[in-house]
């Protein structure tokens, strides 16, 4: 049965373009960019983009970014249960949230530089231009990898009084309600509203909490004015507020060691790891067969052992997100000289509780409550086109501030199971032999980070003729960025929120889990000078080469993780005595050296070709790449705790296809494919992965004995091939109305996802596929579509790793399963 659905989508097109006459007079639409900060005609674009119309989006029901990614060669976002991965073409950032993003993204020209920032859910999109490969020059910093591009929808100056509203109803409760208006209430005054509601059930079982999670609801809104005061001036401002809020998480474990396989695999495992497998084995034996289950949670996500009072942390597993973003553009026409001035601010804040152990137990719990505040304006010059030289310059400046409080909290006391089953009312009375009966411990952690950079950029072509094109560009950037990173530590004794220098918590912290009070501040600069080249031949009106090179940096930074010793320490030292004050025994101002990492940088080359066919019908596109990466920003395990350093390199090499054709006037067919040949050329300080680190605990760091040299390895969340097949039919009946037919297939090859590339937590190849069919009125003014999202019910891994403590066992983020829904539409 998951085979036939699999195909489904595949062998309807295949059946319907059989059974059709085919026309070669059929043109396709044109598509067009602003890739190059100004509109063109996507096949005339000499870069691998992948443009997605806002009505694609909408009859897809594609919700967010993530779900978006299904549909792009060379494409992987997922969410993790804090860090969102966004990869292309081979290339991203770690498990650090201070990272930039390999992977820029643009809404409505504005720079949205953190990973949260790629969850907001789409609302009324008029398209999203993917851009593969460096973007420095003109998109800046952090496009090390490619761009993303959200243009939001606008209203037309003049256009008559018109709206639209969706009602969608789906599987696990969900509810979605979309409302657009638009009009000009003057003859140089334009609005559009729109609003969007979601709600959902959640898709996975929770059986130890007897919920479904993750229950979520999404509320979205955006204005959009549009003001023409003169013929040569336009003025669009934009302001949308996106809140939503997760109960629970689509994340559990889904291997629970046994007995004997961990005491075969992992006899040196730490006692925190003993006793958590002993509680649950004794309390919950039915751990290991809930873990295999499809869709199945087995967690208290904090609400310890009835299920039903929140026992540790701040906040139950979920999350809480509250976004604001305002664009201001002019654009003014100077002759034939075009100047554009965009004013951006953006700003979240979001609050998570994250159940770290994924077990029944109230054990491990993470707390995180972050604010990011951005403001930026570009100032640009574009020229006519068309002449000799052609050009766009311009300068840009940015200012931001990112700050949060984590916690991070541990209960040796587990919500009374300890003491019943081993008779000590908590571990730590255990392992200091009753000198130290604290129940909870946490580390509490305070991160805050200002960045401000400028840059002046300025790309030209030089028409050498009527089919040669010869791009040079260069950008200048100059950055500066102070991080301050407190930490104390506490326990339920003299309070969770009181900073405690206890001789036991000091040593239990620093030897188990690398951890310690610091106060540090420090500051850095950067400077970079960004160049591209790009030469384009048109072989005829219809076809075209190019040859590119380009260049590109992230930008460094300070690492936000909270464990991680300070500067006059080896890892899971602790030098400390009883009663000595910590600036006795060590300087918690100096960092490790691992504190800061510097730039990545980038060079890549890529020829491609773009075609058009069948007089218009068709086009076709391609593209090969060759891509290194030097001094890449890495996440490293030392022992007891994770580090941030440049460490390791990688070559990139692949094959980019992209077919769309107008078969018939009634069918749309397209496909695309990409080949991905990622891997590190050196990474001998890669983490280590659990078997590893059991038999050597400083695995990897210059402390141990072994590595795990990843060297010639693939990179993470790099598939080697993925590809898409899509059709879109439309008949009309006898009486006007129209009856439509599309869907899509979209295949992953496997991947590794956990940094030390283990196997196990690999996720596996796929096919989701998708079908749609409805009819839609004679005059347009309505639809009714049935839908089914991903019909062979995959349960897609968002990403795995080592179920933290628990030696052995295996934990994971996944995606939802099989949906099916309708919609009802109607617009006037």
């Amino acid at each position: 049965m998951s085979n036939l659905f699999g195909k489904a989508p595949l062998a309807v097109a295949i059946a319907l373009v059989t059974s059709t006459q085919l026309s070669h007079a059929q043109m396709l639409e044109e598509v067009i960019v602003t890739a190059q900060k100004r509109a063109e005609s996507l096949q005339d674009v000499p870069i691998s983009v992948s443009a997605l119309q806002g009505d694609k989006i909408s009859e897809a029901g594609i919700p967010n970014m993530s779900a978006m990614a299904d549909y792009v060669p060379n494409l992987v976002i997922t969410e993790g249960t804090v860090s969102t991965y966004i990869t292309m073409r081979g290339a991203g950032s770690g498990n650090n949230q201070a990272f930039e993003q390999s992977v820029g993204m643009y809404i409505d020209g504005i720079y949205m530089g953190r990973g949260r920032q790629y969850r907001s859910p789409f609302l009324d999109i008029e398209r999203v231009e993917v851009l593969r490969g460096p973007q420095g020059t003109l998109f800046g910093k952090n496009t090390v990898a490619g761009a993303v591009s959200i243009i939001t929808a606008s209203p037309d100056v003049g256009e008559e009084f018109n709206g639209k509203i969706d009602v969608s109803a789906e599987e696990n409760g969900g509810l979605i309600g979309d409302l657009v208006l638009s009009g000009s209430p003057t003859d140089n005054l334009a609005l559009r509203l729109a609003a969007r509601h979601r709600e959902t059930d959640g898709y996975a079982e929770n059986t130890f909490l007897g919920t479904d999670e993750p229950a979520s609801e999404e509320d979205m809104l955006r204005l959009t004015a549009v003001w023409q005061p003169t013929d040569n001036t336009n003025i669009n401002f934009k302001y949308s507020k996106n809140q939503w809020e997760k109960t629970g998480a689509p994340s559990s474990s889904w291997l629970y060691l046994d007995p004997e396989s961990r005491d075969r695999d992992f006899p040196n495992r730490s006692a925190f790891a003993s006793i958590a497998y002993l509680i649950t084995d004794t309390i919950y034996p039915e751990m290991a067969a809930e873990a295999e289950k499809d869709f199945t949670i087995f967690k208290d996500d904090g609400y310890g052992p009835d299920g039903k009072t929140l026992g540790i942390g701040i906040n139950p597993d979920g999350s809480e997100n509250d976004v604001d973003n305002a664009v201001l553009n002019i654009e003014v026409d100077m002759g034939e000289h075009t100047f554009t001035s965009v004013t951006g601010w953006s700003q979240y804040t979001y609050v998570d509780g994250v159940d770290v152990d994924w077990l029944p137990l109230q054990f491990i719990h993470r707390d995180d409550d972050q604010d990011f505040e951005q403001i930026s304006q570009e100032f640009r010059i574009t020229s006519p086109g068309g002449e000799f030289f052609d050009y766009v310059g311009g300068v840009y400046w940015e200012q931001s501030e990112l700050s949060f409080d984590r916690r991070v909290t541990i209960d040796t006391n587990m919500g009374g199971l300890v003491p019943q089953v081993i008779g000590a009312n908590s571990l730590l009375t255990v392992l200091t032999g009753g000198a130290y009966t604290a129940e909870q411990i946490a580390r509490n952690h305070y991160y805050e980070l200002d960045a401000s950079s400028w840059a002046a950029f300025f790309q030209g072509t030089f028409n050498l003729g009527d089919s040669l094109r010869l791009t040079l560009g260069l950008r200048y950037t100059e950055e500066t960025k102070e991080a301050i990173s407190q930490q104390f530590l506490s326990d339920n004794i003299d309070g969770l929120n009181v900073p405690n220098n206890n001789f036991f918590l000091g040593l239990i912290q620093a030897t188990n889990f690398n951890t310690y009070a610091y106060d540090y501040d420090e500051e850095r600069d950067t400077d970079a000078w960004i160049p591209s080249m790009n030469v384009q031949w048109d072989v005829s009106e219809d076809s075209m080469l190019y040859f590119s090179a380009s260049s590109g940096f992230k930008s460094g930074g300070f690492t936000s993780a909270d464990d991680g010793e300070p500067g006059d320490l080896t890892p899971g030292a602790w030098p400390c005595v009883p009663g000595q004050p910590i600036e006795a025994c060590y300087d918690p101002t100096r960092p490790s050296d691992e504190f800061e990492f510097d730039d990545e940088e980038v060079l890549a080359y890529e020829i491609g070709g773009k075609h058009t066919l069948l007089d218009g019908g068709m086009t076709l596109n391609w593209a090969l790449f060759h891509t290194e990466y030097s001094d890449l920003q890495t996440s490293i395990f030392k022992g007891v705790g994770f580090g941030v350093t440049n460490a390791a390199e990688s070559t990139i090499d692949g094959l980019e296809v992209d077919m769309a054709w107008q078969a018939t006037d009634r069918l749309r067919l397209g496909a695309n494919a990409a080949w991905l040949d990622a891997a590190y050329d050196s990474f001998k300080d890669a983490p280590c992965n659990a078997l590893q680190l059991d038999a050597d605990p400083f695995c990897g760091s210059p402390l141990g004995v072994s590595d795990n040299d990843l060297s010639g390895e693939r990179t993470t969340f790099a598939p080697e091939i993925t590809a898409a097949l899509f059709f879109d039919y439309v008949y009309t009946l006898n009486s006007g109305m129209e009856w439509f037919l599309s869907g899509e297939a979209n295949y992953r090859d496997d991947y590794p996802t956990s940094g030390d590339n283990d196997p196990l937590d690999y996720s596996d190849s796929l096919v989701k596929s998708n079908l749609r069919t409805g009819l839609r009125g004679a005059d347009g003014n309505w639809e009714l579509m049935l839908y089914g999202r991903n019909l062979s019910d995959e349960q897609a891994t968002g990403n795995s790793f080592d179920t933290p403590v628990l030696a052995g066992s295996h934990s994971w983020v996944f995606d939802e399963g099989r949906v099916l829904g309708a919609k009802i539409s109607y617009l006037w």
